[in-house]
């Protein structure tokens, strides 16, 4: 398996924990956490991508030593 697909993978399984830990402590009650997480998942990984392309174009425009 080629390294991206390894980091990929981690990134998920740390990125489930982190939303379901984070989903447990908003709602007391397991209906709305339920409910809620893969919504909050997906914000938590749009976030993630949009945080990456972000740092990827600073990278590529201000920080590029040529």
């Amino acid at each position: 398996m080629s390294e991206i697909v390894v980091h990929i993978l981690l990134f998920l399984v740390a990125s489930l924990a982190i939303v379901g830990l984070g989903s447990c402590y908003a709602d007391a009650a397991d209906g709305p956490v339920l409910r809620n997480f893969p919504r909050r998942f997906l914000m938590f990984l749009a976030g993630c991508g949009l945080l990456a392309a972000i740092m990827i174009l600073l990278e590529h425009t201000v920080a590029s030593v040529n």
